[in-house]
């Protein structure tokens, strides 16, 4: 039953990531803002969530769906790197290490705020 859960959150998790990014992309097509995105919020809402869920009694089927399957399919590393090499293949190694930059600063960044946040507003004890 558990690989059940992991399927159907992966599978909302990358039509999820497809749809954000699609919109995303059509707005700003010049730089991969939309893999940005979704990294960003997904580090964010592990963070947030999983900093609650850590001091209840959370379900091991809510986990597996939501952080194995949903968020290990709508957040993408391996888009990240296929873009940076494509900056690099373009010889733009500017737009390249700024990618690497954003994606690693702002999913830090919000990753804490998550945590912070969860942590501040008293959903953990």
């Amino acid at each position: 039953m558990k690989y059940f859960y992991i399927a159907i959150g992966g599978a909302l998790g990358s039509i999820s990531r497809y749809f954000l990014n699609f919109i995303i992309v059509a707005k700003f097509p010049s730089f991969p803002y939309g893999t940005l995105f979704v990294n960003t919020l997904g580090s964010f809402t592990m963070l947030f969530l999983f900093t609650i869920l850590s001091k209840t009694s959370s379900t091991d089927p809510f986990r597996l769906f939501f952080a194995v399957g949903f968020l290990g399919a709508f957040t993408t590393f391996s888009t990240f790197s296929f873009e940076t090499i494509q900056f690099l293949k373009n010889q733009e190694i500017g737009l390249a290490v700024l990618n690497i930059f954003m994606n690693n600063f702002f999913s830090l960044v919000f990753g804490g705020l998550g945590y912070y946040l969860a942590n501040k507003f008293h959903f953990v004890n």
